[in-house]
């Protein structure tokens, strides 16, 4: 495989920072890009930075995800600080809850924003470096909501759901260059967004939810993501990491 450099979007926290810390111990210089937490940078600064191959570097840069300007201008940076980018995870989302009758347009707007369009912006970025590579690997993080609805809004399955739209369709157009695009769709992670801190009552009864009789960990999204990474005959495919539930 070649040398590593990868960028994770939404990378200071939770499932993101779990791809990244995974990646730099695979030997890739890391970039992770965050909105506004700066306690939760800092974090991942002191989490990844000692597992780093020597000659090895780490960005964490601040910015929109969803704001095309902003994405470019991260790219260039990075495409300067650490070289052309050949592996790429689209991870960057906001999951504020609402029905369909209390779910406001400006939620609706900028959920798609977040969670679909900086993917769509993220791709357009990196691929032709990938293309002059020969080599890709893109991931698209996205969740069980956009197969089964979920219950965080319409807003937030419409977005994981054009999340796999987009899996499917570039890993069609891209395959002949040497990219993969996958997609991965967790549910009932204990240490990431809505489920971080839930009572032992959530717990049991998101267990029930699962034929594995358990809830799942970042470290079984980092299994996937490097099944992923090292899997150059898969393409366009959506691993579910959600300990059988579709089975219940």
């Amino acid at each position: 495989m070649n040398a590593l450099t990868a960028v994770v979007t939404g990378g200071t926290r939770g499932i993101g920072l779990g791809l990244a810390e995974s990646l730099a111990r695979r030997g890739a210089s890391v970039a992770i890009t965050y909105l506004r937490d700066e306690n939760a940078a800092e974090n991942a600064r002191r989490v990844i930075t000692p597992r780093l191959a020597e000659g090895r570097s780490l960005l964490v840069l601040p910015g929109d995800a969803g704001d095309a300007a902003a994405v470019a201008a991260h790219h260039g940076a990075i495409r300067e600080a650490l070289g052309p980018v050949n592996v790429l995870v689209n991870n960057a989302g906001i999951m504020p809850q609402a029905s369909f009758e209390t779910l406001t347009v400006r939620d609706w707007d900028e959920t798609l924003r977040i969670n679909l369009s900086s993917a769509f912006y993220w791709c357009r970025e990196v691929i032709p470096g990938m293309k002059a590579l020969g080599f890709g690997r893109i991931v698209n993080i996205a969740s069980i909501a956009a197969r089964g609805g979920g219950v965080i809004g319409p807003h937030y399955a419409a977005s994981k759901a054009g999340m796999l739209g987009l899996t499917r369709y570039g890993a069609r157009e891209l395959g002949p260059f040497g990219i993969t695009l996958n997609a991965i769709a967790p549910a009932f992670i204990e240490e990431a967004g809505a489920f971080v801190g839930i009572s032992d009552e959530r717990k049991e009864s998101l267990r029930s939810k699962t034929v594995v009789g358990r809830i799942g960990h970042i470290d079984d999204v980092v299994r996937a993501f490097e099944y992923l990474l090292e899997s150059p005959f898969v393409t366009g495919v959506c691993l579910d990491v959600n300990g059988g539930a579709f089975m219940i």
